[in-house]
């Protein structure tokens, strides 16, 4: 399956939250067309958020995605500050930047 890396479609893959975090919409993820096991926010296979024992999915079970070119850009632009910043933080900053550095690893690691 290809994914659109432009036009209206490609605006409906991510959604981007006030922190700056891109989550990927339903429109991609059935797109997609599998659950990754990560507790995706809007997963149409399944409803993590009524399951209180849910734990992430090793990284090995992530599977490679396509997303565009927009979202690759701003996903670097996001480890960078992130990177920046755990170094001025405090320290419960910190844990909160690191865990989004390696978010931010991940999904690049994994994206195409």
């Amino acid at each position: 399956m290809s994914l659109p890396t432009d036009g209206p479609d490609a605006e409906a893959d991510w959604e981007i939250t006030p922190e700056g975090l891109y989550i990927a919409t339903r429109h991609f993820l059935l797109q997609r067309g599998y659950c990754c096991a990560n507790r995706c926010r809007n997963c149409p296979y399944i409803n993590w958020c009524d399951n209180p024992a849910w734990q992430h999915a090793p990284a090995t079970a992530i599977q490679h995605a396509r997303v565009s070119p927009k979202a690759l850009v701003g996903a670097r632009e996001q480890l960078a500050r992130h990177e920046h910043e755990v170094a001025e933080a405090d320290r419960s900053e910190q844990t909160e930047h690191q865990e989004l550095i390696e978010h931010y690893r991940l999904l690049l690691e994994h994206w195409r």
